[in-house]
């Protein structure tokens, strides 16, 4: 899981990109929002199930303000969204080849 979760993390910014990339295009296709809305479910899953694998031990607690205010939740509805992206990532660059 922590391979995974640390696959994903690297992914991010190109997934997020790409996904802007398309939307900004304006000719969203339908089976982008089903695929993204199922994948978001997905994201939820992994999300809290994966917290726990995200938090460091106790003795390298050092975050600042804003780290304090990271939860299961919030981590959770992250990799929604990031999940919700990958349909839409996957359409842009379907269309760029």
């Amino acid at each position: 899981m922590k391979v995974v979760l640390w696959i994903l993390n690297i992914l991010n910014p190109i997934v997020l990109f790409a996904a802007a990339g398309y939307f900004a295009m304006g000719d969203i296709e339908e089976w982008v929002i089903y695929a993204g809305a199922g994948s978001a479910l997905l994201g939820l899953i992994i999300g809290f199930t994966g917290w726990g694998e995200t938090v460091p031990p106790r003795w390298f607690w050092v975050k600042s303000s804003v780290d304090l205010l990271d939860s299961c939740v919030l981590t959770a509805l992250s990799y929604a969204i990031q999940f919700f992206c990958i349909p839409a990532a996957v359409a842009a660059i379907l269309e760029l080849v």
